[in-house]
């Protein structure tokens, strides 16, 4: 490979421990998402911090960059240690799940789960959307303060739950929830310089939260063992698979792709839903219309899967919500050998970030980047949305497999919940994103709930 420079950036940090531990503890202590903008404000689109003695990281906020890294030379890279680190990263939680494998087993494992979230499965699963987010509304009452936080994770747990597993985990979601909030903490990206052996506080709670989760699921794929019949659900399909060479999965694999699957089936859709609550209550200009959008169509209703083609404005506002709060805000891979990218050198194990919340708020790509407007995504404009600016599920080869399925419910859950309530915000608390695995706010979201005016029954 011809000589090629490396990305701009700051001074290499020296070998020694204690410039090392402090390089961490700026990096993470500033916020990260402020100093990840910081740094691609003072070096550009591509900063390269070099840890000696031949640790090499790289930020990516760049399109041509991020379509090399993630379609055209995705060969070249594998997940970061963020994630399959099997001591410190992702999968010491989600074993070798779709999220956390590569190479082959990835493959096969993805063509593996892939039926599971055809369309037409995915579509199926539309009633129970709406049926248990009519029935979560239905529990609120006017006037009531409530963390819509714990409310939208509550909702979208008992979701994936019911449509992915077909089982009822409202006896169980404490500790599924408790569990996944531990698990968030796991990458946290801190400093954690001891010994992996040593049972600290946080890590006796990481092993406790994950026999929790175990149980359950572990649970669930004997029973079904057990029974020996077809539920129709994803869990069903998973235990049913069979390769091309006729080869079932292991109760090893069926876990770890039904606790990926647990995972992002319910974090990201209510996260989505959290920053889209707040943006509402901010935008009343925005919520007014949704509202109107709303009573036109449903008038008085629940929501089915049919009237979604004629709720664009619905969709407008998920997608500038998740333009602005991204619930997958970053993630990494490592160059498994050395690769030119947009005109950079970039060696074998380099680990490259690349941060969706910063692309989407590139003043480059985006007018006006921290505005609210959903008319980003009218027709007209979003067709002339820059390739790679908008990244909510990632692309490539590991675009997310259940983009369709999260897009369905957030649509669906707004709709259900905003033709009848709105929410306001709590004027005294501070609101803060938190960067873990998730976009989170940091702590928790309470609103006051009000009872909207229903719409008379109109004739076709």
């Amino acid at each position: 490979m011809p000589a090629l420079p490396l990305p701009p950036g700051p001074p290499p940090v020296p070998n020694n421990f204690l410039a090392q531990l402090r390089f961490g503890r700026s990096f993470i202590g500033g916020g990260i998402l402020r100093t990840i903008a910081q740094a691609h404000d003072t070096y550009g689109d591509m900063v390269h911090y070099h840890l000696q003695p031949s640790a090499h990281i790289v930020l990516v906020r760049s399109t041509e960059a991020t379509h090399q890294i993630l379609v055209s030379k995705a060969s070249s890279f594998h997940k970061g240690r963020d994630y399959a680190d099997t001591k410190r990263g992702l999968a010491r939680f989600l074993g070798s799940g779709l999220l956390t494998s590569d190479g082959d087993f990835w493959k096969r494992q993805r063509r593996l789960v892939a039926p599971a979230l055809h369309t037409r499965r995915v579509d199926s699963s539309a009633d129970a959307m709406v049926t248990l987010g009519e029935a979560a509304g239905a529990e609120w009452q006017d006037g009531q303060t409530i963390d819509v936080d714990d409310a939208m994770m509550r909702l979208t747990l008992a979701i994936v739950a019911r449509t992915l597993f077909d089982r009822d985990v409202s006896g169980e979601a404490h500790r599924v929830g408790e569990a996944m909030t531990i698990f968030q903490h796991m990458n946290d990206r801190s400093p954690d310089l001891l010994p992996i052996w040593m049972p600290t506080r946080k890590r006796v709670r990481e092993r406790r939260a994950l026999r929790d989760l175990n149980a359950i699921i572990y649970g669930m794929i004997q029973q079904r063992r057990a029974e020996g019949r077809d539920h129709g659900d994803l869990l069903s399909m998973l235990l049913l698979a069979r390769d091309e060479d006729g080869g079932a999965m292991s109760d090893v694999q069926v876990r770890d792709e039904a606790t990926t699957l647990f995972l992002a089936g319910h974090e990201t859709t209510a996260n989505a839903l959290n920053w889209t609550w707040m943006l509402l209550a901010q935008h009343p200009e925005a919520e007014a219309k949704l509202h109107a959008e709303l009573d036109h169509v449903l008038a008085g209703r629940a929501p089915t899967l049919a009237d979604l083609p004629n709720l664009p404005w619905t969709e407008m506002v998920i997608k500038e919500s998740m333009r602005l709060y991204p619930p997958a805000w970053g993630f990494g891979r490592r160059a498994i050998e050395d690769v030119e990218i947009d005109g950079f050198h970039l060696p074998k194990d380099c680990e490259v970030y690349l941060s969706p919340y910063h692309m989407h708020r590139h003043p480059a790509l985006w007018p006006d980047p921290e505005r609210f407007d959903p008319e980003r995504f009218s027709p007209e404009r979003e067709a002339a949305i820059p390739r790679m600016a908008y990244l909510p599920f990632s692309t490539g080869p590991r675009v997310c497999i259940g983009s369709a399925f999260a897009m369905m419910e957030a649509r669906l859950l707004l709709a259900a919940l905003a033709r009848r309530w709105q929410l306001r915000l709590l004027s005294d608390q501070p609101i803060q994103p938190e960067p873990m695995i998730t976009l989170r706010p940091s702590e928790g979201l309470r609103m006051r709930v009000q009872a909207r005016q229903a719409p008379a029954l109109r004739s076709a």
